[in-house]
């Protein structure tokens, strides 16, 4: 019986061993592939198989363009794109995921689509996955999210595009404990969210992520093999200790003035304080205790967030609530955009700890980390814990880490999605506008209009000496 055993299983997964408990994946560096285009792809499927891989995630072709644009992605020989990388996942024995993008005539007008298709070990198309990058279209493509294709050796993979990480319901993901994600450039704008949102993702679900921007979840285990990385994973999913944060791809500008924001106080923070902020009924603990670790320390400032309402991601309304520290490089928070342009911030935080209550229907909570440089957050210096009474209460710390430029909890309130932006109550807004009165806005709204008076007060008086 055991023998009979043995044959089927050979018979079905082939060269893969059945009772492994693990699978090779691999993914292209983003540091050395920023201009990887579609005529590489044999070469690094092939280059893959080397290490024995099962599954090889392709990163977007992208053009030598001054500025990247999903546009530049679009191809112009997709056929052909295609079936060369058919023929080489053939050749090479392994399954290949490829994140394309076209332009099809849709409701009379070119739409682009995203394109993420599935080739197993023979070179078949087994999986496409399509979506409009323009959600607002009626384009004919799949109806669903996430996508689903099954292995030859025993692991079922969701596929979904950055950006749905965000949008799709938690509860969607359930039963799935390997992911392949696609880049999509509309969940990098937000800072709310950091660039890391897929990291910290995976680790509070425990499973593994596969991502065609160059990540991988889990930092043990890695082997670059230039210009790949290659993981060894848990077919059951990651149930890793630690992840990395890192920089953001670009600083971008938003209008914070929906946000509920606090200085920090860096003269109290050296020897440690407490602070709340409030946005509504949602409020959020912060306590910061900081030490200067260079000479300027106000190469940026800093801001104590809380947000309980509906935020635009894309042309998607979105539930969220969210406590955060974040970097400023500004002064007043209308113009005020996250990061330094210097590659640290001067401050280093000896402990950050941020406490609140979230909804608990129909939610989940994740931590938000953007830092200038790669970060490891393990169980050492990081903590994020969810505990359930009538809310979620939720806690987590960083300890002893410098150039923070984002460090909170995001929460997502899926009851909200849809909802305009307008949809606060009259009693929301009257809370609203009082704790705007009563908090350090005005003052910091203030001090921005002396700075400003004093530079034109100094250029009067250099006029008026000149001219006695």
């Amino acid at each position: 019986m055991e023998l009979v055993n043995f044959v089927l299983c050979f018979l079905f997964v082939g060269s893969v061993w059945c009772g492994s408990e693990y699978y090779m994946a691999s993914v292209v560096d983003a540091d050395k592939g920023d201009l990887i285009r579609s005529n590489k792809y044999a070469t690094l499927i092939n280059e893959a198989a080397q290490s024995n891989v099962d599954l090889l995630v392709l990163p977007t072709p992208k053009t030598a363009t001054l500025e990247y644009t999903l546009e530049s992605c679009v191809l112009e020989n997709f056929d052909e794109v295609v079936k060369s990388v058919s023929a080489a996942a053939k050749l090479a024995h392994m399954y290949v995921v490829a994140p394309l993008y076209e332009k099809v005539n849709c409701q009379d007008k070119e739409e682009l689509i995203t394109n993420n298709l599935v080739f197993d070990r023979a070179g078949s198309l087994i999986y496409v996955h399509r979506r409009p990058v323009n959600s607002l279209t009626r384009c004919n493509t799949t109806s669903s999210r996430i996508g689903r294709f099954v292995t030859d050796f025993g692991v079922t993979f969701g596929v979904l595009v950055e950006e749905d990480l965000l949008l799709t319901n938690a509860q969607e993901f359930e039963g799935i404990e390997n992911f392949v994600i696609t880049d999509n450039s509309v969940s990098k704008k937000s800072f709310i969210f950091a660039q890391q949102f897929q990291a910290s993702w995976a680790f509070v679900k425990k499973v593994n992520v596969i991502s065609a921007s160059g990540y991988i979840s889990g930092t043990d285990g890695l082997k670059r093999t230039s210009p790949l990385i290659v993981a060894k994973l848990r077919k059951s999913g990651g149930a890793q200790s630690s992840f990395i944060a890192g920089p953001p791809s670009s600083f971008p500008s938003e209008d914070l003035s929906q946000y509920v924001i606090k200085p920090v106080n860096l003269e109290a923070s050296l020897q440690g304080y407490s602070d709340s902020v409030c946005h509504g009924r949602f409020c959020c603990q912060f306590f910061v205790k900081t030490s200067v670790i260079g000479t300027n320390p106000q190469d940026v400032s800093y801001g104590l967030v809380a947000f309980d309402g509906i935020h635009q991601s894309g042309s998607n309304n979105i539930g969220v609530q969210t406590c955060s520290l974040v970097a400023c490089a500004g002064l007043y928070k209308r113009s005020c955009f996250v990061g330094s342009e210097k590659n640290t911030t001067n401050i280093n935080f000896d402990k950050i700890s941020i406490v609140a209550n979230f909804s608990k229907a129909n939610s989940a909570q994740f931590p938000t980390i953007s830092t200038t440089t790669q970060t490891v957050c393990n169980e050492e210096n990081f903590k994020f814990t969810i505990k359930s009474t009538d809310y979620n209460y939720v806690t987590t710390e960083i300890h002893n880490t410098d150039n923070i430029l984002i460090f909170g909890i995001i929460g997502r309130d899926y009851s909200k999605d849809f909802e305009s932006t307008n949809y606060n109550s009259t009693e929301d807004n009257i809370l609203d506008f009082s704790e705007y009165i009563s908090s350090e806005n005005v003052q910091e709204f203030f001090d921005y209009v002396w700075i400003k008076l004093r530079v034109v007060i100094l250029i009067v008086s250099v006029y008026v000496l000149e001219m006695m």
